[in-house]
């Protein structure tokens, strides 16, 4: 079993006004609001996600397990090797020694957290900067500071906002979404293994892109959903906090969301 420890949360207030808020000046809300297509997920019958993820939630409302992983194992760990001693989507590495027990840290999924004072509309572990995302295929990440699996849709009271990057040198705000990426990441592979083709890419605007804990508490995402866990997404390569997208042109951060979200083990 890993550890417990009073390590103290995470925190941040959620900045609203950003450089995604340009593209909603300039293509319209009404670009925000309209249907996202097929390829976002929707919830089912029996209150689970369709799309790339393994299914979280049973009909009767019991956690589905990974193969393999008994109950004690889902919530206490360990976790399979890769995430042991990985590094969050906020750069932060995870010691199995000091970390917090899920009862712990009101640690929920999303539906749950919706009734909790402390959570924010938007808010959950998939755009926390403790999350390490899905790493072996069966939907289901970890963190750097709470022990067992964890669910991009999940939720507790230690989650830590993912900072926007600061604008690279000789670009400003308003350049972002439409510049040319640096060279790391014109023809890179995504983390789910897509190629980045130059002269194929969608604008942001055509695929909403926004913030993720902006498009899930308007309901144009799914908790759990977020460039970080997407398969298209480019991680950071220069160091500079951006990474690119596959399919979308310009800078995009860990913590964006666009209408062709996919996750992140759909296409291994």
């Amino acid at each position: 079993m890993e550890g417990d420890s009073s390590k103290p949360g995470g925190g941040g207030a959620y900045h609203y006004w950003s450089r995604r808020h340009y593209l909603v000046a300039t293509g319209g809300i009404a670009a925000l609001s309209g249907c996202l297509g097929g390829d976002v997920d929707e919830a089912d019958d029996a209150g689970t996600t369709t799309g790339g993820a393994t299914s979280t939630t049973m009909a009767d409302g019991e956690e589905e397990l990974p193969d393999g992983v008994s109950e004690e194992e889902f919530e206490n760990g360990p976790v399979p090797e890769a995430y042991r001693a990985a590094v969050s989507l906020g750069g932060e590495q995870r010691n199995a020694d000091d970390l917090f027990a899920k009862g712990d840290v009101q640690f929920s999924e999303y539906d749950e957290a919706l009734e909790n004072d402390a959570h924010q509309p938007g808010r959950c572990c998939a755009n926390c900067g403790e999350f390490i995302a899905d790493r072996n295929g069966d939907a289901f990440g970890a963190c750097s500071a709470v022990n067992g699996y964890i669910d991009g849709a999940d939720w507790c009271s230690v989650w830590e906002e993912l900072p926007e990057p600061s604008v690279p040198e000789g670009l400003t705000e308003s350049e972002l979404p439409t510049a040319q990426v640096p060279a790391e990441y014109r023809t890179a592979s995504s983390q789910g293994g897509e190629e980045r083709d130059p002269d194929d890419l969608d604008t942001q605007e055509a695929v909403q892109l926004t913030e993720s804990v902006e498009a899930i508490a308007d309901g144009l995402g799914q908790p759990g959903q977020s460039c970080g866990s997407c398969a298209e997404f480019i991680p950071d390569k220069n160091g500079d906090g951006w990474g690119a997208c596959a399919k979308v042109e310009g800078y995009v951060a860990v913590e964006d969301w666009c209408s062709i979200w996919e996750h992140v083990t759909e296409e291994r």
